[in-house]
Protein backbone atom coordinates (compact mmCIF):
# COMPACT_ATOMS: atom_id res chain seq x y z
CA UNK A 1 0.00 0.00 0.00
CA UNK A 2 1.57 3.43 -1.12
CA UNK A 3 1.68 6.33 1.48
CA UNK A 4 1.85 9.60 2.10
CA UNK A 5 3.46 12.01 4.22
CA UNK A 6 2.17 15.41 5.11
CA UNK A 7 3.74 17.73 6.92
CA UNK A 8 1.75 20.71 8.76
CA UNK A 9 3.49 23.37 10.78
CA UNK A 10 1.83 23.91 14.47
CA UNK A 11 2.09 26.45 17.02
CA UNK A 12 2.12 25.51 20.70
CA UNK A 13 1.65 28.26 23.27
CA UNK A 14 1.52 27.39 27.08
CA UNK A 15 -2.15 28.65 28.82
CA UNK A 16 -2.06 28.51 31.94
CA UNK A 17 -1.06 24.74 32.32
CA UNK A 18 -1.33 23.55 29.50
CA UNK A 19 -0.08 23.76 26.12
CA UNK A 20 -2.40 25.22 23.26
CA UNK A 21 -1.59 23.51 19.48
CA UNK A 22 -2.80 25.29 16.58
CA UNK A 23 -2.51 23.89 12.85
CA UNK A 24 -3.59 27.01 10.68
CA UNK A 25 -3.20 25.20 7.38
CA UNK A 26 -6.37 22.85 8.55
CA UNK A 27 -7.90 25.22 11.15
CA UNK A 28 -7.55 22.65 14.09
CA UNK A 29 -6.50 22.87 17.58
CA UNK A 30 -5.74 20.32 20.72
CA UNK A 31 -3.75 20.56 24.24
CA UNK A 32 -1.68 18.89 25.99
CA UNK A 33 -0.14 19.03 29.59
CA UNK A 34 3.23 19.40 28.33
CA UNK A 35 4.67 20.30 24.97
CA UNK A 36 5.18 16.34 23.70
CA UNK A 37 1.50 15.45 24.84
CA UNK A 38 0.63 18.36 23.00
CA UNK A 39 2.52 17.04 19.90
CA UNK A 40 1.11 13.28 20.28
CA UNK A 41 -2.97 14.99 20.58
CA UNK A 42 -2.57 17.21 17.90
CA UNK A 43 -1.20 14.53 15.66
CA UNK A 44 -4.10 12.40 16.41
CA UNK A 45 -6.03 15.28 15.31
CA UNK A 46 -4.64 16.16 12.09
CA UNK A 47 -5.64 12.37 11.07
CA UNK A 48 -8.57 12.13 12.46
CA UNK A 49 -9.20 15.31 10.70
CA UNK A 50 -7.93 13.60 7.49
CA UNK A 51 -9.71 11.14 7.55
CA UNK A 52 -12.98 12.91 7.63
CA UNK A 53 -11.92 14.82 4.53
CA UNK A 54 -11.78 11.73 2.70
CA UNK A 55 -14.50 9.96 3.85
CA UNK A 56 -16.53 12.97 3.18
CA UNK A 57 -14.83 13.17 -0.31
CA UNK A 58 -13.66 16.73 0.44
CA UNK A 59 -9.52 17.71 -0.58
CA UNK A 60 -6.66 17.48 1.54
CA UNK A 61 -4.77 20.48 2.16
CA UNK A 62 -1.10 20.46 0.71
CA UNK A 63 1.33 20.02 2.92
CA UNK A 64 3.39 22.77 4.21
CA UNK A 65 6.26 24.05 1.90
CA UNK A 66 8.50 25.12 4.50
CA UNK A 67 8.74 25.33 8.37
CA UNK A 68 8.93 28.81 10.42
CA UNK A 69 9.72 30.29 13.17
CA UNK A 70 7.67 32.35 15.85
CA UNK A 71 9.85 33.85 18.75
CA UNK A 72 9.58 36.93 21.11
CA UNK A 73 11.88 39.72 21.65
CA UNK A 74 11.92 41.64 24.03
CA UNK A 75 12.82 45.13 24.79
CA UNK A 76 12.54 48.52 27.20
CA UNK A 77 12.35 51.82 26.43
CA UNK A 78 11.09 54.95 28.02
CA UNK A 79 7.32 55.38 28.93
CA UNK A 80 5.49 56.38 25.95
CA UNK A 81 2.93 59.42 26.37
CA UNK A 82 0.35 57.66 24.04
CA UNK A 83 -1.74 54.92 24.27
CA UNK A 84 -2.38 51.71 22.37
Amino acid sequence: MKTNILKYNVIIKKEGKEYISFVPTLGISDFGKNIEEARRNTKEAIECHIEGLVETGEEIPLSDKQDFIISQIETTFPKLKFAF
